[in-house]
């Protein structure tokens, strides 16, 4: 197997980690990740969010990717180093909250007060179990990526912080349909990014451009090397979707496409720079080449979203190439010893296994009727061998590459459920943590989704029975 499999919990369990401090043996976040930007557009020396992690206190707050932190605790964060921003975050432990001040398009000053959670030091909790074990269901729990040939043109002499209003050019004659559908999508997001749209004195003047027909250097090329399909992500249908559209980086593309589409959109400035006449600030444009013929609204439907989330913390660059996570697994609230996986090392409060009476230090004796002793060396092993032998029960139709470069990934074939139910009721692969994805009949057949935990509690053996929530995230990111 690829070393990526055969290293997978060793090398997962002793990486994990948040923007965290250690106090009291335990390890404190907030739940986002930040970079320094170097970006003049937007945020240049301040915090740019990059990541939300769900559940976490920063998405339940509201703060979003892309947001600036202007100050932590009425402290600027311009230009400082990393040093004295951790300093900021965790040194000061005995105060449970943190004040944010945030700027965006939306805003140009607003706080936010986060509480920090804070877990036992060495644990590893049910989402990042989830992502290590994801090949009991990849359904649920996978991370890919795709690119588009994008090019991005900012205008880096303009802060993209000073604009908050939109409108679309027009000329004043009438628009085709297509034009109506594109304004359309245009508006929904720049407005979910914090953009008002205002007819009569807008900031930005946005215009769109598109063509959309036969490849005139098209050959009729038939080589049966050529299996042109290109992943993206259709955000409407929340999934990635194959489209008839040739690679990228397929060398003989400009010969074997029957069609060409392109599609783009600039951003003009109408107030600060020049009032005579309109600059141009930001510009994207994409050209495919496709195999067979794709209506234009529905590749303008598809890439427009993707194409925005290119704006407005970006670079300039030709290609851009986009992560796709989603996750779906039972929750309960226990965080297990990275070292051992057997002792509970915290609960959250309040969660499915605290309400059902599970505490810190309980040690795991058997999960769903299965003993639960193994050491993390044989856990390992036993789970590389159930992905290589229950390969025959995957549906070859859904091959996939992970965004960790793993070729073979593929989701169960439907034909084989009963099979693969009892390859998970199997001893020798120990698949105590396939309870994740217990709502899952090919996992579960009794389609009940609750779990049976037996413990030793330092005094005496208990049973417990947790009824898990199920969480589900989707996130896409611009790389």
């Amino acid at each position: 197997m690829k070393k990526i499999l055969c290293t997978c919990l060793i090398l997962c369990f002793s990486s994990i980690n948040y923007i965290q401090s250690q106090v009291y043996d335990k390890n404190c976040y907030f739940g986002f990740t930040f970079e320094v930007s170097k970006n003049p557009n937007w945020g240049y020396g301040e915090l740019v969010i990059t990541e939300i992690e769900p559940y976490s206190p920063a998405e339940k707050t509201g703060i979003k990717v892309g947001d600036i932190i202007m100050e932590i605790d009425s402290k600027a964060t311009y230009l400082r180093d990393n040093q004295t921003i951790a300093h900021w975050l965790f040194d000061n432990m005995y105060v449970p909250t943190v004040n944010f001040t945030i700027r965006n398009m939306n805003t140009y000053f607003k706080e936010y007060t986060l509480t920090r959670e804070c877990i036992a030091t060495n644990s590893v909790n049910e989402r990042q179990l989830s992502e290590i074990f994801s090949f009991y269901s990849l359904e649920n729990t996978n991370r890919r990526t795709f690119s588009l040939p994008l090019e991005v043109e900012p205008n880096k002499d303009v802060d993209y912080t000073d604009y908050h209003s939109f409108d679309f050019y027009t000329d004043g004659n009438p628009v085709p349909a297509i034009d109506t559908e594109i304004t359309a999508l245009l508006e929904q997001d720049l407005i979910a990014k914090g953009l008002v749209r205002d007819t009569s004195d807008p900031d930005i003047v946005v215009q769109v451009y598109y063509s959309y027909g036969p490849n005139p250097k098209f050959t009729g090329l038939d080589n049966p090397n050529y299996a042109p399909g290109t992943w993206r992500y259709d955000s409407q249908k929340q999934q990635l979707v194959l489209l008839p559209i040739f690679d990228p980086k397929e060398r003989n593309k400009e010969k074997a496409g029957q069609f060409i589409v392109e599609f783009g959109f600039s951003f003009y400035d109408r107030k600060y720079i020049d009032t005579n006449k309109l600059t141009q600030i930001w510009d994207c444009n994409i050209k495919d080449y496709m195999s067979s013929q794709y209506t234009l609204d529905e590749y303008i439907r598809l890439h427009t979203p993707l194409m925005l989330k290119q704006f407005p913390f970006a670079i300039a660059k030709s290609e851009a190439t986009y992560r796709v996570d989603l996750n779906k697994y039972n929750y309960t609230g226990m965080h297990f010893d990275a070292d051992d996986l057997t002792t509970v090392k915290d609960v959250d409060m309040d969660s499915p296994a605290f309400r059902a009476g599970i505490r810190p230090g309980y040690v795991i004796k058997k999960l769903n009727n299965k003993k639960f002793e193994h050491t993390k060396e044989s856990l390992s092993d036993a789970y590389k061998r159930f992905i290589s032998e229950t390969m025959v029960y995957r549906d070859q139709a859904t091959l996939f590459t992970n965004a960790d470069g793993y070729a073979d990934c593929m989701f169960w074939n439907t034909a084989y459920y009963s099979d693969i139910n009892k390859a998970f009721n199997k001893s020798d692969y120990q698949t105590h943590f396939s309870y994740l994805y217990d709502f899952e009949k090919y996992i579960n057949s009794k389609n009940d989704n609750k779990i049976e935990i037996e413990a030793w509690t330092g005094m005496q053996l208990r049973r417990f029975t947790i009824t898990p929530q199920i969480r589900k995230s989707i996130a896409v990111k611009a790389l």
